[in-house]
């Protein structure tokens, strides 16, 4: 009686093996890059804050958190770049509000990802807030 012999075994086992490995390599790609992009929107968030906290009437503070936030998403954001909405809190007037809140959102394209399952883009959106200085004179 003649044993059969192993030989062809290695390419079965290669053929399974590397599409599951893609598969692992691209779920680990996905994730970074929402984790990455979840993030840079926190820090522009937290930047758009912080300059707008500094302004000494709406219109700036308006104007200086999306220049912020454009400059540290700049390439991140698909479709326009990302949207910022900025609300005083403690009064509807940002002459006597107590803190200045920033909220940026933006849609990030996963096109690449899409083989996995992921959807085409998806909206990231962070929420900050940050003091207005209660010695400086706005208007």
């Amino acid at each position: 009686m003649r044993m059969r012999s192993d030989r062809g075994s290695m390419a079965v086992e290669f053929v399974i093996a590397v599409p599951g490995f893609l598969v692992l390599l691209l779920l680990v790609a996905a994730g970074g890059n929402w984790v990455s992009s979840s993030g840079q929107v926190g820090a522009a968030a937290s930047d758009a804050v912080r300059a707008a906290s500094l302004a000494r009437n709406v219109q700036e503070a308006g104007d200086v958190a999306t220049t912020a936030a454009r400059d540290d998403l700049g390439g991140v954001c698909a479709g326009g770049g990302p949207q910022t909405h900025l609300t005083p809190i403690g009064s509807t007037d940002f002459a006597t509000a107590t803190d200045v809140q920033v909220t940026v959102s933006c849609t990030v394209n996963l096109q690449a990802f899409r083989v996995i399952g992921f959807p085409v883009s998806t909206t990231f959106t962070r929420t900050a807030v940050a003091p207005l200085d209660p010695f400086v004179q706005r208007s």
